[in-house]
């Protein structure tokens, strides 16, 4: 029974590490994150009906650097509601913060 519980912690720990890296330029929490301040930044100088949906797509990685492991992506910010669909061109760099814990910054440019 100790060595299961000792056996599933060694395994939480490996888990919690591997979330230590920036998010990739397609991963759900970066798409999420630009979807959340595309949809504060645009609500600052207009009013979008509640069935306006917003979604990343056709998004691609422009470049890596490593050794600071940034991440400048394009894609496409698409809004959508059951009889329009439009999208606006966006870049954005995905960072990973210094102090850790998993958290990351966006820069979105194009809103």
């Amino acid at each position: 029974m100790k060595i299961n519980i000792l056996l599933v912690l060694i395994a939480a720990n490996l888990i919690v590490g591997c979330g230590d890296e920036t998010p990739k330029c397609n991963s759900d929490d970066a798409k999420n994150l630009v979807v959340d301040i595309a949809r504060k930044t645009i609500g600052k100088g207009m009013t979008l009906d509640k069935d306006v949906r917003i979604s990343v797509e056709n998004v691609r990685t422009v470049s890596h650097e490593s050794g600071l492991d940034i991440y400048q992506c394009a894609a496409d910010l698409t809004f959508a509601k059951p009889n329009m669909k439009d999208s606006l061109p966006i870049t954005y760099r995905v960072q990973k913060i210094e102090d850790g814990k998993g958290q990351f910054y966006i820069n979105i440019y194009g809103l």
